[in-house]
């Protein structure tokens, strides 16, 4: 009797353990009911690519204008395809030299000087932001998929290039100074890999080129529970009440 009551208390404890298992898979693992998953868009070297084809098309750090915003933390930088950024600063006239790579003039209306591409992919439907900066300034699309050729018309428009100079560079968002960067939300965006593809212009050539931005996309709720959890909760609730029918005829 002994060990009849040994294997019952064993397949007793079975039963819990696979209906327990079931459980914290229903919100995410091991995170609680309602836990939320964060994607970071930062603009790096090495991070993304761009449509000039140097160094491989990936995007470099460059040397910041002082005229430029600077950026909150060390996690996001300004970026360029080049050394494209400043080369000496001359203190009289409050402008940079060009560096090796500075590139000519756009007019409105033009080929975008450069576009730079930034992928990421969200599990569940989220909300967020995008803080944008450029010089001389950029317009900011959402593409499906990993997108890494092309300018973005076609695609979602965020927000548009702003053509009217301050002398540095755009006179309000997106600009390069930091009272006008652009601020881009973002409200339900659904699960999937998207692209953010930034076409940037320079409105007079031999001077400073960058993009930068800095973004979070938070989830709306817990991930959706996968198949095999319910499938472990219901073998957990059916095998315990078998057990519990059993015990009461004995």
């Amino acid at each position: 009797m002994q060990s009849v009551g040994r294997a019952r208390t064993i397949k007793l404890a079975l039963l819990v353990s696979g209906l327990i298992a079931g459980i914290p898979a229903q919100f995410g693992g091991v995170a609680k009911a309602g836990a939320v998953t964060t994607v970071d868009i930062w603009s790096l070297a090495g991070v993304g690519s761009n449509s000039v084809s140097l160094y491989g098309n990936t995007n470099v750090g460059i040397l910041v204008s002082p005229v430029w915003a600077i950026p909150a933390s060390s996690q996001y930088e300004w970026i360029s395809y080049t050394q494209t950024g400043c080369d000496m600063f001359d203190a009289a006239t409050g402008r940079c030299s060009p560096d090796s790579g500075n590139p000519p003039g756009t007019t409105q209306g033009g080929a975008p000087t450069a576009t730079f591409y930034q992928p990421f992919t969200i599990t569940t439907a989220s909300s967020g932001y995008l803080d944008i900066w450029a010089d001389d300034t950029a317009a900011v699309y959402l593409a499906s998929g990993n997108v890494t050729t092309g300018t973005g018309t076609g695609d979602t428009l965020l927000m548009a290039a702003n053509w009217n100079s301050s002398g540095n560079c755009a006179s309000g968002p997106i600009g390069c100074t930091q009272a006008n960067g652009g601020d881009i939300s973002f409200d339900d965006l659904p699960a999937g890999t998207y692209t953010l593809v930034i076409d940037a212009y320079q409105y007079v050539g031999g001077s400073p080129f960058g993009v930068m931005y800095d973004g979070q996309l938070t989830s709306n709720g817990a991930p959706s529970p996968e198949p095999a959890s319910y499938m472990l909760m219901a073998f957990g609730l059916a095998g315990l009440g078998t057990f519990i029918r059993r015990r009461k005829k004995a």
